[in-house]
């Protein structure tokens, strides 16, 4: 677990300025006094999601209030929504350039090797990849400014748990032998922000602010499986405003094992490594088709043999990560959103671990609100309905994010969180 503490202060706080910053290490094995760094010569390769970067390291993020310690925002399996996210909003260019940066991301896997893994050929020289990375949430990223007063809201405690070695890392291969023991190292850890001053004819107002309230989008983060191929996922999330829903798939004997991606957003699989596709998928509200009163068809329905996306459903998908109205950058396109891959781990130009621009971007999702005012579910459950042509005994894990407008009420007493 990563902790940094934001202390009360004179100062207005810019969320959106918060940074980690540190090095990064990845050995390949755990000898003591020291381990073993990778060099280029090495085969086969540790490595790490490289559409994700440092992300693939941030299993939950969590912010809290310094003074009552209440949550004021909290995102489970935030790696695997950053993968989804990040191919979503940022473009080749992007992930190249000023990500590749600041957090480490790459969009090809044998670019983020080199650059970021390997280190020169001897290996006595230990090269440490810096990044210095954004945290994209909504109450960092929702345009507020924090008074840092004590009087006022106070602090902030931002905390990260660290996901597994054998999650957040694995082989270019399914070769993992002399490999069971590599892990990351993260050292020099840091957090930065802008805080700025009061003015000394601005602090009696200031000080006087002791309620208020802060508006932002926040994700809650579901995680669920499915081994059938008519999967029903029925839950009661309580949530007023409920802005857009999505889903990622991966195969469950790919988490926790260095033999596999466990964050990889592919489709899911079936036996030999093959892929599973959705024929007919449909979004419920209360047990009703919701918003759209008919079933979502796809093109595997209708020819077996198409290896394209559907385009309804990848439509669906970037609107319910990002509206269409903002999507000025994105890395998804016929390339990572086709079904031209296989699941194995080989590494090999048919595997998943291969594909370029970024890798395979598959997900399900949908929209509720055209202008930001959500649809409400408290009091009826939000529901997917998923035909596909799983068979056998093939468990999928499947990853549920719900996108909502939440209120964050202060006063000295704590925060209340109203979603």
């Amino acid at each position: 677990m990563l902790s940094f503490t934001i202390a009360s202060q004179h100062g207005l706080l810019d969320p959106s300025t918060i940074r980690i910053v540190g090095n990064l290490n990845v050995f390949r094995d755990n000898l003591s006094p020291t381990p073993t760094p990778q060099i280029a010569t090495d085969s086969p390769k540790i490595t790490m999601d490289n559409r994700l970067g440092v992300f693939a390291l941030w299993e939950q993020l969590t912010i809290r209030h310094s003074k009552s310690k209440m949550v004021c925002e909290q995102i489970r399996h935030y790696n695997r929504y950053m993968s989804s996210y990040l191919g979503t909003s940022s473009s080749k260019q992007d992930l190249i350039g000023h990500l590749g940066e600041t957090a480490l991301c790459m969009p090809n896997p044998k670019a983020f090797v080199e650059s970021v893994i390997d280190n020169n050929t001897t290996g006595n020289a230990l090269r440490d990849a810096s990044f210095s990375c954004h945290l994209p949430c909504g109450f960092l990223s929702g345009g507020n400014h924090i008074n840092l007063m004590e009087s006022s809201f106070g602090g902030l405690e931002i905390e990260i748990m660290l996901a597994p070695d054998s999650n957040a890392l694995f082989c270019e291969t399914e070769t993992i032998t002399g490999l069971e023991e590599a892990h990351y190292q993260l050292s020099n850890l840091k957090l930065t922000c802008e805080v700025g001053d009061i003015r000394p004819e601005d602090m009696a107002t200031m000080s006087a602010q002791t309620t208020g309230s802060l508006e932002y989008n926040t994700i809650t983060g579901l995680y669920t499986s499915i081994n059938t191929n008519n999967a029903q996922i029925q839950y009661d999330v309580a949530l007023r405003q409920l802005q857009s829903a999505f889903l990622t798939f991966c195969p469950s004997n790919h988490i926790n094992t260095l033999a596999q991606n466990g964050l990889a957003t592919t489709y899911p699989a079936k036996t030999g490594d093959s892929l599973g596709h959705f024929t007919r998928v449909q979004f419920l509200r209360g047990g009703q088709k919701y918003p759209a009163d008919f079933d979502f068809v796809t093109n595997k329905s209708f020819d077996s043999k198409v290896t394209t996306a559907d385009s309804q459903l990848a439509r669906l998908q970037l609107e319910s990560i990002i509206p269409e109205y903002q999507l000025d950058r994105t890395s998804a396109g016929p390339v990572n959103l086709n079904r031209e891959y296989d699941l194995s781990g080989s590494g090999d130009a048919d595997s998943y671990k291969s594909q370029p621009d970024g890798g395979p971007l598959f997900a399900i999702g949908v929209r509720y609100s055209q202008f930001g005012t959500g649809q409400s579910f408290q009091n009826e459950q939000f529901g997917v309905s998923l035909e596909s042509d799983l068979a056998g005994d093939d468990p999928q894990s499947v990853f549920v994010f719900l996108k909502s407008r939440a209120t964050l009420l202060f006063s000295p007493t704590g925060v209340e969180i109203r979603q």
